[in-house]
């Protein structure tokens, strides 16, 4: 092999940066075509960090959304808007929510009602400007949901679903007379990967090779393709079905790229060709683009030999995914491999504590520092988590974090399995893990083809700067009216706004900001036309639920980690492994597109009648809601809790209380009101109704209901209008920006009451820790009533896009 000194002048990073060569003209037209589409095609990416990796059933999740822009993944300031969906195992829209952005930052939460069944749900954020690529760019994630504090390890029946494998050739063919390196991926009818062994055999039978996969049903082998021969895949699956499967062809005169990737400091480029491409083509020149996104560069070589080689120091990239393609004289694309580079150039992160071991129930303190690679110091923003490991067990390698959903997941095609495998502890085994995951899940944004030839299409979405409030205006037979003047007034305070319906009647009040369920009027005016037209609101739902593009294999808890069990079997082996990796070769079904009804929350699906109900439809006024309630409830008495001062404990009785007896279970959209959330976090005018269970009423609640319920309805939706005109003027409650609750943090004093145990399984949620310009910040917070260790995470960002994660633990004895 012959190192060659290339004229690639890879000023990576930097556009228009570009190699000056005299037979240049048509690479600069692929450069050209592939900035316009860059520039034209804004990339942006939203992570969300939540506060423990599963849930319980009547838990609350808690989010902090990070939205960035490009691939220095710098706070996006473009969209102002995002929208977040809980969506259950049917794929059925549970809960959607609309958060404001302030510098691509923003937090919010869903509760997860009593009446949930466990299973996989789903959390699922986007902006509307990421609504111009595929659905692989929004953030999605799976949510393990389990019914019991105490949940057991339940062996699902296992069905026959046939495994599927494939090879991916690196560069995209195997070329006769050059050894190739193969990657290949096994994966059962869920998607999830599966260990193999076998052997590749010629058309004579002789043994050439043997495989093993390495890491979850990936591994690669090397193979020499000889002319006349054709190559057979002998492959052992672990329950000892065997399979024979054809390799690819390999192609008698052809050209490949070539990535060495295991040196910490260079990337090494390799082209290789065999003699019959040589002679045709020898003498003339190539042209290798590197680009990461936005980011685009370009050389050239002159080929004079079968291997040639160049390196590249490793120091000029950022930690990412690199897209390499190898293009003909004339601007034809031959070759493609991404590749992985990691870098040391993630923020550090240092936590400490004021004390290695604590008490239930101590006083935590906490520091944080935060440094870019150079040591520079970092004024950022950041979320915290802390969790009891004993109640909450996680498995590193399963997690995604924002490292691995900003810097690989995101780049990559379909579901990958144990992202943090490949960050948690980078080594050598994790590296070649990782390569080999390049070659058989690549993904990129567009096609050569399409791009080359006609292009892309102008985008349909532009950033979102606000909310609309919008509709139609039609006649009282149905027609629509053009040049209606159209009135909106927020009831609850804030000035008028004035449009004109257009030429189909539709008008459209842009840039709003309004927070849930704020009442506005909406008024027609035309003399003409008076108490003759018809106002309809057009409501924002959800975008449609995407099926298939995360695998429906249940995660169950159990004391140690999340293991993944078959739910349902699968009707396609071709389609089965087209769901989840994408690779040369490899045609994705056309995905199936459902609208989805948001599914209602049962609010207390097992109980019967109320004994007292007192509905809040129409009223407007403010206030605390205990304050409201007391007097209303007949026999219901609100006393400060000795434990937490600032909230307000319902009985049925003062005699109840005096006694020792249980406080009222407070149920709010059929979930428990967590130990220390007082109701008065609910704001009033959000309440639909409430409803009292006494004695035998209580008793479908079990031993939780022994001191009576009360059960809070708050507004899913749009409130009800009781009185709706038909014409000239309709009041609609639209949906705004939802307001995220805060996270109750109890603070024990010397005494509390020594019955109250505190099981919170989170303990501390922070969605937003500011650094100060030295780099620092601190916080604190009580311990729970559990002993083990306390797992701390920290996630954030800084101004310039630099990311960073850091995991923490100390004990609680």
């Amino acid at each position: 092999m012959r190192k060659l000194a290339l004229s690639l002048i890879l000023l990576l990073f930097i556009l228009n940066a570009f190699c000056q060569v005299d037979n240049a003209v048509p690479i600069k037209g692929v450069i050209s075509k592939l900035q316009s589409f860059y520039s034209g095609n804004t990339l942006e990416k939203v992570y969300l960090h939540l506060d423990k990796p599963w849930y319980f059933v009547g838990d609350t999740l808690y989010f902090k959304a990070y939205v960035t822009f490009g691939e220095q993944h710098e706070p996006s300031k473009l969209s102002e808007v995002l929208y977040v969906d809980l969506i259950n195992p049917e794929n059925k829209f549970l809960h959607s929510i609309k958060l404001q952005l302030n510098n691509g930052l923003a937090w919010g939460d869903f509760t997860l009602p009593d009446s949930l069944r466990k299973g996989n749900y789903k959390i699922r954020a986007y902006t509307k400007l990421m609504q111009h690529v595929t659905g692989e760019c929004l953030f999605e994630q799976i949510i393990p949901v389990e019914s019991s504090y105490n949940p057991k390890v339940v062996k699902l029946p296992q069905k026959d679903t046939k495994p599927d494998i494939q090879f991916f050739p690196e560069g995209g063919d195997m070329i006769f007379g050059v050894t190739s390196k193969i990657a290949f991926k096994a994966i059962d009818g869920n998607g999830a990967g599966l260990d193999v062994k076998g052997n590749i055999t010629d058309n004579k039978g002789d043994t050439i090779t043997t495989f093993n996969s390495s890491h979850l049903g990936m591994g690669f082998f090397f193979l020499h393709p000889e002319e006349g021969k054709n190559y057979k895949a002998n492959v052992i699956y672990p329950d000892g079905r065997q399979a024979s499967i054809d390799l690819p062809a390999p192609v008698s005169s052809g050209i490949a790229l070539k990535v060495y990737n295991d040196d910490p400091d260079k990337l090494t480029i390799g082209v290789r060709t065999n003699k019959a491409f040589l002679d045709n083509n020898k003498g003339q020149s190539f042209y290798i683009v590197m680009n990461s996104g936005v980011n685009v560069a370009d050389g050239t070589i002159k080929l004079t030999n079968p291997s040639m080689d160049v390196d590249l120091p490793k120091k000029r990239f950022r930690t990412g995914v690199v897209q390499l393609t190898l293009f003909s004289s004339s601007g034809e694309p031959l070759s493609e491999r991404l590749a992985f580079i990691q870098r040391p150039d993630l923020l550090k992160l240092d936590v400490s504590s004021d004390k290695s071991t604590y008490n239930d129930y101590e006083k935590v303190s906490l520091s944080l520092s935060a440094k870019t690679a150079s040591d520079s110091l970092v004024s950022g923003h950041f979320s915290v988590s802390v969790i009891d490991e004993s109640k909450v067990s996680v498995n590193e390698n399963n997690e995604n974090t924002i490292l691995t959903w900003l810097l690989m997941s995101s780049d990559l095609k379909g579901y990958i399995e144990q992202p943090n495998y490949y960050f948690a502890d980078i080594n050598k085994q994790t590296i070649s893990d990782l390569d080999v995951l390049m070659l058989t899940q690549g993904y990129r944004r567009f096609t050569w083809k399409q791009l080359l030839g006609k292009g892309y299409p102008p985008v349909a979405y532009q950033a979102q700067k606000g909310l609309d409030i919008k509709g139609v205006i039609t006649a009282a037979q149905g027609k629509s009216v053009a040049g209606i003047k159209v009135d909106l007034a927020n009831l609850d305070g804030g000035p008028m706004m004035k449009g004109v319906t257009d030429t189909s009647g539709a008008f459209d009040f842009k840039y709003l900001c309004f927070s849930d369920s704020t009442r506005f009027l909406l008024k027609a005016v035309s003399d003409k036309n008076k108490n003759k037209l018809i106002i309809k609101y057009i409501e924002e739902t959800p975008d449609p639920v995407i099926e298939g593009y995360l695998p429906q294999a249940r995660l169950l808890a159990t004391d140690k980690f999340l293991t993944l069990a078959s739910l349902e079997d699968s009707t396609s082996l071709a389609n089965t492994f087209s769901k989840y990796s994408l690779g040369k070769g490899i045609m994705l079904k056309e995905v199936k597109i459902r609208q989805s009804k948001p599914e209602e929350y049962r609010t207390i699906p097992y109980a019967g009648d109320a004994d007292q109900v007192v509905s809040f439809e129409n009223s407007t006024s403010d206030g605390l809601l205990s304050d409201k309630l007391n007097g209303i409830l007949l026999g219901v008495m609100f006393i400060t809790d000795t434990n937490f001062p600032n909230v307000k404990i319902p009985y049925l009785t003062v005699a109840q209380r005096l006694k020792g007896y249980r406080p009222m279970l407070i149920m709010v959209d059929g979930a428990k009101l967590p130990p220390g959330s007082s109701i008065d976090e609910i704001p009033f005018n959000d309440v639909q109704k409430v409803e009292v269970f006494r004695n035998a009423s209580a008793s479908a609640f079990g031993s939780l209901g022994g001191g009576g319920v009360i059960s809070i309805t708050t507004y899913k939706g749009p409130r009800p209008i009781s009185r709706m005109p038909a014409r000239d003027v309709l009041q609609i409650a639209a949906h705004g920006f939802y307001k995220a609750r805060g996270f109750y943090s109890p603070k024990y004093q010397n005494t509390f009451n020594a019955n109250y145990i505190d099981k919170r399984a989170t303990v501390y949620w922070a969605p937003e820790i500011v650094t100060d310009k030295n780099g620092n910040a601190a916080f604190e917070f009580y311990n729970a009533g559990g002993q083990g260790v306390y797992r701390v995470v920290v996630e954030g960002i800084d101004d310039k896009g630099n990311i960073g994660r850091q995991v923490y633990r100390y004990k609680v004895e």
